[in-house]
């Protein structure tokens, strides 16, 4: 039966390459749309690895030339150290940090190295001890950052995050370990970094990030040289009304009138994110579905064609005894092989992208999802599409068929 089918298939070659064409880049473009909407939807269904209800986000601006965090000034540091007390001193405020990079920013602070051919990638923060009060982490194993994490010990303590630990240390405990490092850019060794706390996986780029290894490092805001503080992260008492935020920013400017600061909730930086992030899905989706319905009706009115110029065929099957529901059935079947024809291809190139890593940020159980909710759609497509036409070729009586001119 197939092999009739084939040969019924390339005797109208010219017509079905381009609908396979058709079909092909269909599924192609299809299959983006939803590789990142699978991704979007298993990334939000993992925990986000923090709360931002009722936390408010300073961002500071010193109006000082240079990156902040790279400013070793006594004075800026102790104008710092005051912005940071007068915040901690307003009776709506539970707690207060300081941090380098805030939740629901895309931008921040990342390193990738190898050392021993071995890869590692992750993102880094640097925060005061109060940010895990503040977004309410949880720890696994081990302790958070305190005083007796000063910078003044030979080796830095770090907490890093569960999918980090198993990127160093796989099943190991990680807390009392060394982090694996390389050498800087002038060979040499940098200063060591030890593990003491291990906190659940942290996305600080939203639900719909990928999780990935996350470092924490201890921000010293009382040291007398330590860099001014570029966010300051507030959890506020529940019941906290917008109009604290009046008396916040007298506050920020009394402490330090020559800076600026914008205040901002998390729950709005998490809107904004969503909004950046679905955005351009939401744009390839409409294009997609555009593609679909053009694909579509053209395939819809080749198969009518189709039918109307095999009359005669059909009403010869009909006259030698062959029943309208196989007739359907042969319409239908060209249209499967067709499919499965273009899907092939398809398939061959797509399950080329993890070899040449343009999509290696998905996941291999996402990428199998995709694929296959990307073909159903298709063959859903394409039968509903032969459906009509394969329903109109039954109508059709033997002796009216034969007849036909």
């Amino acid at each position: 039966m197939i092999r009739h089918l084939l040969r019924l298939i390339w005797n109208r070659k010219r017509t079905n390459l381009l609908l396979m064409i058709e079909l092909f880049f269909s599924f192609l473009v299809l299959f983006v749309v939803v590789t990142l909407g699978v991704f979007y939807v298993d990334n939000y269904r993992r925990p986000l690895g923090f709360r931002f209800d009722d936390v408010w986000c300073i961002t500071v601006n010193t109006n000082m030339p240079g990156p902040a965090m790279d400013m070793k000034d006594a004075g800026l540091a102790a104008t710092s150290l005051g912005v940071f007390r007068a915040v901690q001193e307003l009776p709506e405020v539970e707690a207060v940090a300081s941090a380098f990079a805030t939740a629901f920013d895309e931008g921040g602070w990342s390193t990738a190295y190898r050392v021993d051919g071995r890869p590692y990638a992750y993102d880094l923060n640097r925060v005061s001890d109060g940010f895990r009060d503040v977004m309410g982490l949880e720890l696994v194993s081990g302790r958070w950052l305190s005083r007796e994490d000063d910078d003044s010990s030979a080796v830095k303590n770090v907490v890093i995050n569960e999918w980090l630990a198993r990127d160093f240390f796989g099943s190991l405990d990680a807390v009392g370990r060394l982090v694996p490092q390389d050498k800087d850019s002038g060979g040499h060794e940098r200063t060591p970094e030890r593990v003491v706390g291990v906190v659940r996986d942290f996305r600080q780029r939203g639900e719909y990030s990928a999780p990935g290894g996350y470092m924490f490092r201890r921000h010293q805001i009382e040291d007398r040289l330590a860099a001014p503080a570029r966010i300051l992260l507030v959890k506020l008492r529940p019941g906290t009304s917008a109009a604290f935020e009046e008396r916040l920013m007298k506050a920020l400017q009394g402490a330090a009138r020559d800076w600026s600061f914008k205040v901002e909730s998390l729950t709005e930086k998490r809107a904004f994110n969503h909004q950046l992030r679905l955005a351009p899905v939401l744009l390839i989706a409409l294009v997609s579905c555009f593609l679909l319905l053009m694909v579509a009706l053209g395939l819809t009115g080749v198969l009518w064609q189709n039918v109307t110029q095999r009359t005669r065929e059909i009403g010869l099957r009909r006259a030698k005894g062959a029943t309208a529901a196989r007739i359907h059935r042969q319409v239908l079947g060209e249209v499967a092989v067709m499919t499965s024809l273009a899907l092939a291809a398809g398939v061959l190139v797509v399950v080329q992208f993890p070899l040449l890593d343009v999509m290696g940020f998905v996941r291999p159980g996402v990428f199998a999802t995709s694929l296959a909710v990307s073909a159903a759609a298709i063959y859903v497509l394409t039968m509903v599409c032969g459906f009509y036409p394969g329903r109109l070729a039954t109508r059709l009586s033997p002796a009216e068929a034969l007849h036909y001119e």
